[in-house]
């Protein structure tokens, strides 16, 4: 077998996959069984229950933006300043709590990952690890959806709002 450098194995991973390189499968690489794959849904199942919550908030507050931008599109042709205010605000919430929000979920999955690190002995592989590491990044890609769908939705309904003002 031959001596892999480290992107050469990254490159031949995918080759390893699809089974079509030789040297690929000479490769110290097993792709792991579906039954054990490292899911989002299994993400999501393993994560502290305070963890969950938070991606549950994050996931709704996606939807939410939505929703409220949804519904505020009519009040445009309607003038109805108020009700847009409220929506915008809401929006404004979404998009200042939303990332801060997910980053905190996952301050405390690595946090709580580090205290188990070293209170362990040896160290833990780095395939151990990596669902804490998923968690994390889990929790900071919901933080930053939630966000970046109500900046969009915010901006796109300021812009309506001051094309029905001209």
């Amino acid at each position: 077998m031959r001596k892999a450098g480290f992107w050469m194995g990254w490159l031949a991973a995918p080759a390893a996959l699809a089974g079509g390189n030789a040297w690929a499968q000479d490769a110290a690489y097993a792709v792991v069984p579906v039954a054990e794959r490292l899911t989002v849904g299994r993400v999501f199942g393993d994560a502290a229950v305070e963890v969950q919550l938070v991606f549950v908030i994050l996931a709704v507050s996606v939807l939410a933006s939505l929703a409220i931008w949804a519904m505020s599109l009519p009040k445009v042709g309607q003038a109805d300043a108020k009700g847009l205010a409220g929506a915008l605000g809401r929006l404004r919430i979404v998009r200042s709590a939303a990332s801060p929000l997910g980053l905190l979920a996952a301050s405390y999955t690595l946090f709580s990952g580090f205290l188990g690190i070293s209170n362990v002995r040896p160290a833990p592989t780095i395939t151990v690890m990596a669902p804490g590491w998923a968690e994390a990044a889990l929790a900071v890609m919901l933080g930053l959806l939630a966000t970046t769908v109500a900046v969009a939705c915010e901006r796109h309904l300021e812009g309506r709002i001051r094309r029905a003002a001209a």
